[in-house]
């Protein structure tokens, strides 16, 4: 299937000052399981507790509940923010809007902040993200940006491995398939966004950081800023590094692509086990 429509911030209805329509959102460990295991992720390391990044997908839903295009959507920077563990099967209202709205040579950039909220009033986790909302018209005709002459620098000086992994493209699809964002599964619609593949979501990677966070245990507090720098494609090798304060915990995570450049990094401003 391949969507032939253009997606653009003008016309979808993107806006400052969007307010979405509060909704009830609730991870089972059935679903936890199923996304996970497109990210080669064994669910037992997060026991009765939720991986937070599934609730950035109920940030994507959001705007397609109302009708907004999500197709050609790309993560550019996500921060989360929890104060207190989230179980499985917990229902919690997801609240939200977007903030800004700025033009890009290929679209445009908006920039959404969300809160979920327990039946009480709580709120354990919030989330601001931007993405790019590409149109397809123009990113076939935009030209990369002038390159700056930059020393070389190497993406893991003074990081330490600690993981990798491989991308494969029946995973990359089914990771994706709720969104129904066709960049991530469909080759023709990526090559008409401007990329040689279909690339995975960027909730992908976040799950890779949260699962190098959780190792030892679950977090139970963390403030954590993503970029996103590259695509990742859907058949590439990662490698995954970090960097550890004195007490052992991460404070940098760096996703490698296989031509040894940035694709994502996170700093973790805090993290309480």
């Amino acid at each position: 299937m391949t969507d032939t429509t253009a997606s653009t911030d003008a016309d979808a209805g993107y806006r400052a000052g969007l307010v979405y329509p509060e909704w009830d959102f609730q991870v089972t460990a059935e679903t936890q399981a199923k996304k996970l295991a497109c990210c080669d992720i064994d669910p037992a390391i997060y026991g009765d507790h939720v991986d937070i990044t599934h609730f950035v997908l109920a940030t994507v839903l959001s705007a397609k509940r109302i009708g907004l295009p999500v197709n050609g959507r790309v993560h550019m920077t996500q921060r989360l923010v929890l104060s207190e563990p989230i179980m499985l099967d917990e229902t919690l209202k997801v609240r939200g809007e977007d903030i800004k709205v700025e033009p890009d040579r290929r679209g445009n950039i908006v920039t959404s902040r969300f809160e979920f909220i327990r039946p009480d009033g709580s709120v354990p986790l919030r989330a601001e993200r931007s993405s790019l909302v590409l149109d397809s018209s123009l990113a076939e005709k935009a030209q990369p940006s002038p390159a700056k002459a930059k020393p070389a620098t190497d993406p893991t000086e003074g990081l330490t491995k600690i993981g990798e992994k491989q991308l494969v493209p029946e995973k990359v699809a089914s990771y994706s398939d709720e969104a129904e964002n066709l960049i991530h599964s469909d080759p023709e619609t990526a090559r008409r966004f401007g990329f040689r593949a279909p690339i995975a979501a960027g909730l992908m990677a976040i799950r890779f950081m949260m699962e190098a966070l959780s190792k030892e245990t679950m977090p139970r507090q963390l403030d954590m800023q993503i970029r996103f720098r590259r695509p990742m494609f859907w058949d590439e090798k990662l490698d995954i590094w970090g960097r550890h304060d004195d007490a052992g915990k991460l404070t940098t995570i760096a996703i490698v692509n296989q031509d040894g450049k940035l694709a994502n990094d996170a700093v973790i401003d805090r993290v309480e086990y």
